[in-house]
């Protein structure tokens, strides 16, 4: 937040902000600071929407520096003329640890209504709600390979290319290509 340029007149938003542990400092330093998730924890100050990051409930041009994780182009139609935004990317590690927990880049509603129209069997009382790893049988590997998810971006062979691929460079090359300015590339160490 130290390379954005805005002061306590500014407003925010964090897309996806999960339990809202970034919020506080966001509200020390900046006037009016929103959030929104899919699965958000109300929290008394208020500021929260429980949205998918696809369909804002927001004005066009609503906010001075806005905070995601993809979404660009809800981050370009939200973002005032001039204003900025903050791309976090996983590291590599970060990536690797997720795709243990989450082999198949998905939530796991999306898995389920794939798995569904494929008319496949998951045994429910072995995975339920656990994470998609129990998924990961070799007859599902299988199955993936024989019909595979479509990738999150949509340039991709499949959506394992992608998130294997998709790096710090590209996604500066990316938002260039958007019309974004590149301001900062800062290394986080998680």
């Amino acid at each position: 937040m130290r390379y954005v340029p805005l002061g306590r007149d500014s407003t925010v938003l964090e897309l996806g902000c999960g339990d809202g542990f970034q919020l506080d400092l966001l509200r020390e330093r900046f006037g009016r600071v929103f959030a929104v998730d899919p699965e958000v924890i109300p929290d008394s100050t208020g500021g929260f929407a429980k949205c998918m990051a696809e369909a804002l409930p927001f004005p066009d041009r609503s906010f001075d520096f806005v905070i995601h994780r993809r979404a660009m182009e809800e981050v370009r139609r939200l973002l005032r003329p001039g204003g900025y935004a903050a791309h976090i990317v996983p590291t590599r590690m970060w990536k690797f640890a997720s795709l243990a927990l989450n082999p198949f880049g998905y939530p796991l509603e999306v898995v389920e209504k794939w798995v569904a129209c494929r008319r496949l069997r998951v045994d429910e009382a072995r995975t339920g709600r656990a994470p998609l790893y129990k998924l990961a049988s070799p007859r599902m590997c299988r199955v993936l390979r024989r019909w595979p998810l479509p990738p999150i971006h949509g340039t991709y062979p499949s959506h394992m290319a992608e998130y294997r691929s998709y790096g710090r460079q590209q996604w500066i090359r990316t938002f260039a290509l958007q019309g974004f300015k590149f301001v900062a590339d800062v290394p986080l160490l998680f």
